[in-house]
């Protein structure tokens, strides 16, 4: 029979390995709702296997490059590694990520960000983005390669060998939220857009690229003409700085207030996954949101209709 302090040491063991894990308990359990219908999380890894999570875009080039490298992992260390794949879901739709997930053949579960709530807790800020947790679920590969780097991790850790840990702070929210009073009984105009939508999609996404322009044009006439409507851009932070904002207000002579939503907490809020997108807001309620811009005269109308409703 064991003796009382026999089984102390037991019990103590025990909650050593199930409390592990350096993640928060946000973290450990928000869902991953996956395409198959089913969802999973990574608390259901933990102690059982290491977990690969990778963001990723269907129109993200360096992603699909990557995609014969993804579905190698999950082949050679699937038995030891969960691997999972997320898409975005900017300017993404079920129909495209099948598409590609034919394409190059991919047999990992995946699941696509709608939401916009798994890139806001694991700190999303462009694809490729690559996570690496080990067994008990501790932070120890954060980075935008598929390189040598992140294949010897793997490698390590499919063999139970410790790796050195990364700083649980780089999956914190560091930035300060973007301040814009949108509580004032006025209306106020977020366009929202990226430095990059109107060239990097060109080749990818047209369609888009073409309405990202339109876009930027129409907003900067609007804001001229709506002048009792206050204007605000919200730039996404994926790949984007200072510089290339700059560079962007210089190439479309932009005439209204924009900045760079580095928080991501007005994507997040709004729930806006298409680039670009126009929100018309009184009192924090959306009276108005746009995604076509084609049609200026459109535009105006829908704009002057939204006026109205509000007296």
């Amino acid at each position: 029979m064991l003796k009382c302090y026999q089984i102390c040491i037991i019990l103590f063991m025990f909650s050593c390995q199930v409390n592990s894990t350096n993640l928060p308990e946000k973290l450990l359990n928000i869902p991953i709702n996956l395409i198959s219908g089913e969802t999973t999380s990574l608390s259901k890894s933990e102690g059982k296997k290491a977990v690969y999570i990778k963001f990723w875009a269907t129109w993200c080039q360096p992603c699909r490059k990557e995609m014969p490298h993804f579905e190698h992992v999950k082949n050679e260390y699937g038995d030891y590694i969960e691997v999972i794949g997320i898409n975005i879901g900017i300017n993404d739709d079920i129909k495209a990520v099948e598409a590609t997930i034919k394409e190059f053949g991919l047999t990992m579960p995946m699941a696509i960000d709608k939401s916009g709530d798994l890139a806001q807790a694991f700190r999303f800020i462009g694809t490729p983005y690559h996570l690496l947790f080990d067994r008990d679920l501790n932070l120890i590969h954060r980075g935008h390669q598929a390189n040598e780097s992140l294949d010897n991790k793997l490698a390590l850790i499919s063999q139970s060998k410790s790796v050195d840990l990364l700083n649980i702070d780089s999956l914190s929210e560091n930035e300060p939220n973007l301040q814009i009073d949108l509580n004032d009984d006025k209306i106020h105009a977020l366009f929202f857009t990226a430095t990059w939508c109107d060239w990097y999609l060109k080749e990818s996404r047209p369609q888009s690229a073409k309405n990202c322009i339109s876009a930027q044009k129409n907003v900067n006439l609007l804001s001229t003409i709506y002048r009792d409507i206050i204007w605000n851009g919200v730039v996404s932070r994926l790949w984007t700085g200072n510089e290339d904002l700059n560079d962007y207000k210089t190439k479309y002579a932009i005439n209204h207030p924009i900045e760079i939503d580095m928080s991501n907490s007005l994507f997040h809020q709004y729930s806006v996954n298409d680039l670009p997108t126009l929100l018309l807001i009184k009192n924090n309620k959306v009276i108005l949101k746009v995604t076509n811009f084609s049609d200026s005269e459109r535009l105006k109308k829908l704009i002057d209709e939204s006026k109205a409703s509000q007296g």
